[in-house]
């Protein structure tokens, strides 16, 4: 797997899990800073400074009114990636979605609008939206959804999840159903608002690249 590369589209749905500090927002603010200036990162715990404001939105409250009034500006605009951090609050199992939000995330390819949900609790999201993903990032999750990422991708991939060391993560491809290991290299990066610039990565996300369709 060492040359290995992942293509990833910037209207793909991918779902990054982790603990907090395993590098799941390090590699989100990577892939958000590629889709500069097309994309918008839905930040409700404000971790994206380094970002221009009219990249990201904080939300005044976690309703999923607020969450749906984004969806339809998005939906109306196209053609960008939207970052959703903390996404089991807003796109979470059984938790309701406005008209516009669930349209951007059943039928948002039509438009050309990738989502990327990034989440402590892979098994607090929505399954409706797991099932349309093409890739999924699972950086070291806790052990109350082992069971449930085995369920997804069997025992020998989660048994490697569990064991990965910060800053690492498998990859497993949706449609393909392959996996791989990679590993986030910080290089001198210092602080958090530096990360979405300056990240160097020992394997390659598309040759650094988002690529279009």
């Amino acid at each position: 797997m060492k040359n290995k590369q992942l293509r990833i589209s910037r209207s793909d749905r991918i779902t990054i899990a982790g603990l907090p500090g395993t590098g799941k927002t390090t590699l989100a603010k990577f892939l958000s800073s590629l889709c500069v200036p097309r994309v918008l990162i839905y930040d409700p715990l404000a971790q994206y400074g380094g970002f221009e404001d009219e990249h990201r939105y904080i939300p005044k409250s976690d309703t999923a009114t607020e969450f749906n009034t984004v969806c339809r500006r998005l939906r109306a605009q196209g053609n960008l990636m939207f970052v959703v951090e903390e996404a089991e609050r807003y796109i979470g199992q059984g938790r309701p979605l406005g008209d516009d939000a669930f349209d951007l995330i059943n039928r948002g390819r039509n438009w050309n609008v990738g989502i990327t949900a990034v989440t402590r609790r892979i098994q607090r999201l929505s399954k409706d939206y797991f099932d349309l993903c093409q890739h999924v990032i699972f950086f070291k999750c806790g052990l109350k959804s082992r069971e449930y990422i085995a369920d997804m991708i069997g025992w020998a991939d989660t048994n490697r999840i569990m064991k990965l060391s910060k800053f690492s993560f498998l990859h497993y491809d949706v449609e393909k159903e392959e996996s791989s290991i990679h590993i986030l290299k910080l290089g001198s990066v210092t602080t958090p608002d530096a990360v979405a610039q300056e990240i160097k990565m020992e394997k390659s996300i598309g040759g650094g690249k988002i690529v279009d369709g």
